[in-house]
């Protein structure tokens, strides 16, 4: 579906230069194109290799671990009914501080994993409220060191790449806390209604 989309859109651009008699500049445009896309990927390797390797300094510290076994407690109480000991609770604890210290890709298999254990038995087309406040978390998880954003940053030439951490700390905190809150009152109305 969505290389259909892709090519769609690309077709469409292409008609629209001809109809306007930019048709001639359509295939330098899109060599420029493929070339700066190639340009920006490597600029963006050192700095992803970069960020990778602290964060891996970080995992091999144990600060991962213990930013999980601080986060444990909280994670209790916004989600009662799943034991934070469990696999489910780990695999969230684990999700939120890959998140929290920008290890995005580290996240990705135990936000999924955490999703299905959450999700229990029942395999029917209604998420519970657990798996709604998770997904809330994850997408708007509090972000201590935005790492694909200072690389991006700093690739595209930026004199500051890493003046964006206090307003991204800040952004997502009261992302986080409007999120919970607003699944908090959700569930509550639910079950009133």
């Amino acid at each position: 579906m969505m290389s259909f989309a892709w090519a769609t859109l690309a077709l469409t651009g292409v008609a629209f230069a001809m109809a306007g008699g930019l048709g001639g500049e359509v295939p330098g445009t899109m060599l420029r194109a493929a070339m700066d896309a190639v340009s920006l990927a490597i600029r963006l390797a050192g700095g992803f290799a970069f960020w990778s390797g602290l964060m891996a300094i970080v995992e091999d510290s144990g600060l991962a671990r213990s930013l999980a076994r601080l986060l444990a407690k909280p994670l209790s109480r916004l989600f009662p009914g799943v034991p934070m000991a469990g696999e489910a609770g780990q695999a969230i604890t684990m999700n939120l501080t890959a998140n929290i210290l920008g290890l995005g890709n580290a996240a990705t298999p135990m936000g999924l994993k955490a999703m299905r254990l959450l999700g229990g038995e029942a395999r029917d087309a209604v998420a519970t409220d657990a798996m709604c406040l998770f997904l809330v978390l994850n997408a708007s998880s509090v972000q201590l060191l935005p790492t694909s954003v200072i690389a991006l940053r700093a690739a595209s030439g930026s004199a500051e790449p890493a003046s964006i951490l206090l307003p991204t700390l800040i952004a997502t905190t009261i992302s986080t806390v409007v999120g919970v809150a607003a699944c908090i009152l959700l569930t509550r109305r639910g079950r009133h209604a």
